[in-house]
């Protein structure tokens, strides 16, 4: 005997009428913060295409249907950084970032992760649609940051920043989930 819903459908029957346009999807995005090993370094991508063109931001992108949001950081990092060397078990999940009007191309949900590295044991070099990656000194104090590369400074806080997206957010939150 088949389990029949409220309306006194089955499953199959319930699929069949099912309007997937009653019920809009957001893209689903995953961005990996990568650390240094004592989290004084920061891995950042400049970005080569739009949005926020030219301005920096964490290696991350889409994910495809075939893949997992894990697999989707890793398969980003090494396509924007040439990093290739981590694994699902050297990435912690940070959390779900969300908030509308983050993205400038609709409705983009990420889902965070970081790790930790030892920059002297890695070759960054930028690719896919990152115009460059480079480490950057942190520096985070009550809230605030400052990143530095040479003549580079990056500053932010939680409500404004020098990054793109609502990277600022995602580094503290993933700067103070770190600390405990």
């Amino acid at each position: 005997m088949e389990i029949r819903d409220k309306n006194g459908l089955t499953e199959q029957e319930f699929l069949k009428v099912y309007a997937q346009k009653n019920y809009p999807k957001p893209a689903l995005t995953a961005d990996l913060v990568v650390f240094s090993e004592n989290i004084d370094a920061i891995l950042l991508v400049k970005r080569g295409g739009h949005p926020f063109l030219g301005r920096w931001a964490f290696p991350g992108g889409f994910a495809n249907a075939d893949e997992s949001v894990e697999q989707t950081a890793l398969r980003e990092l090494r396509e924007e950084t040439g990093i290739s060397t981590l694994c699902e078990d050297d990435i912690y999940e940070i959390g779900l970032f969300s908030t509308p009007g983050r993205d400038p191309r609709g409705w983009v949900v990420s889902n965070v992760y970081a790790a930790k590295v030892d920059p002297a044991q890695i070759v960054v070099k930028a690719g896919d649609d990152a115009a460059q990656a480079q480490w950057f000194c942190l520096d985070y104090k009550n809230g605030e940051f400052t990143l530095t590369n040479g003549d580079i400074r990056l500053t932010g806080d939680a409500d404004k920043s020098d990054l793109a997206f609502d990277h600022n957010r995602i580094l503290i939150k993933t700067i103070e989930k770190f600390s405990k």
